[in-house]
């Protein structure tokens, strides 16, 4: 077996402190898993049907004193980076990060890894369980998006938080990358179980499982209805069951909620395209294009103004998105395109091959975290 271990990167690269920090959560937050039953209890869900991620057993809760004990006379954010540390000692935890597994605390706890979802749940049911009140943050950074058959899927990062009296700790745990945060939110554990199902709705979607993603989906939404992703991500699923008109509607409620969402304009836009609504098609990429760092809203809008004939606009949009996403096969298969219309056949090639190269790493690493 060849994982891609977790790796922390401590200090001040994990461990941020937002001075001033005001939560955009909702005004009456759950928190704890008896006011998460009674939340979920005056939903219109079926109770049995939805998953808490924080769940939590007893060698959960004793593994966690005996990490942390020894330190009781640290301030509380000193001990959840001693938590925080234990993960990856080696020969005995060492979790190991996989993007595909969205897992609860206690399934992640007996794995040993799972995604920054799974993560983010057992490090706060492990700090929960020793009274230090942890929850997770919703953070936007470079976007963290897939394509199935030419929709976007989106998968949005999480992180763990801890409120001081002026300030909350921030506690990462992803793997490789420092990229800034753009917007951070709170997440209370409703919500929270509401991003564990769309996790697995979208995970559903990659794997064909349509029914799953909508039932994981629409889950979602009842119980966060201003949860964007997961609109999104029902619109991908109900267009692959050709429900144009559920998809169209999902993408719009995706819009009302975060006006100017990139995925959900992208998604509209081949909808438009596939109705013969060209203009509107282009409109809606347009919008997507103009502050979006996806890359699949960039390569489109090139390829709308390659049509036209506008290479320089072209051009800049694929400048943006190699910069932002110079690892992605699909951003090189533009470049080749348009090298191909500027008539440099020898430049279309090299890029071609550069994508071809791209997408066989892909398959090589995506087949080594499978065996």
């Amino acid at each position: 077996m060849n994982r891609s271990h977790l790796i922390p990167i401590f200090a001040a690269s994990v461990m941020f402190v937002v001075s001033g920090y005001a939560a955009d959560g909702p005004e009456d937050e759950v928190f704890g898993y008896e006011a998460w039953q009674r939340a979920v209890s005056e939903i219109d869900v079926d109770p049995a049907q939805v998953v808490y991620p924080f769940a939590i057993t007893e060698e959960m809760s004793a593994w966690a004193r005996e990490k942390v004990g020894r330190y009781s006379s640290l301030g509380p954010e000193s001990r959840l980076e001693v938590l925080q540390r234990a993960f990856f000692d080696r020969g005995e935890f060492e979790f190991e990060y996989d993007q595909a597994r969205t897992l609860t605390a206690d399934e992640a706890f007996s794995a040993r890894q799972g995604n920054c979802m799974a993560f983010t749940s057992l490090f706060v049911s492990l700090s929960r369980s020793i009274g230090l009140p942890t929850f997770l943050l919703s953070v936007k950074r470079q976007p963290e998006i897939t394509k199935d058959e030419g929709l976007v899927v989106v998968n949005r990062h999480v992180v763990a938080g801890f409120r001081a009296p002026d300030k909350v700790y921030i506690y990462d745990f992803y793997i490789n990358d420092t990229s800034r945060y753009i917007t951070r939110r709170v997440i209370d554990d409703v919500e929270a179980s509401a991003i564990y199902h769309t996790n697995i709705g979208g995970y559903s979607i990659r794997v064909d499982d349509l029914d799953e993603a909508v039932r994981n989906l629409e889950l979602a939404i009842a119980l966060a209805p201003r949860w964007a992703p997961a609109w999104v991500n029902l619109g991908v699923a109900r267009a692959r069951l050709d429900n144009k008109t559920g998809a169209f509607e999902a993408f719009q409620r995706a819009l009302e909620i975060e006006p100017g969402n990139s995925s959900a304009l992208v998604n509209l836009a081949k909808i438009f395209r596939e109705q013969g609504r060209t203009e509107e098609a282009d409109t809606a990429i347009r919008a997507a294009a103009e502050s979006t760092r996806n890359p699949f809203t960039l390569i489109a809008m090139a390829d709308v103004e390659m049509t036209r004939g506008n290479l320089d606009e072209a051009r800049q949009y694929l400048r943006r998105a190699r910069w932002w996403y110079g690892k992605e096969p699909d951003v090189y298969h533009a470049l080749s395109r348009l090298a191909r219309l500027q008539g440099d056949d020898e430049k279309a090639a090299k890029h071609t091959q550069r994508a071809v190269d791209l997408r066989l790493r892909e398959i090589r690493e995506t087949g080594d975290q499978q065996n």
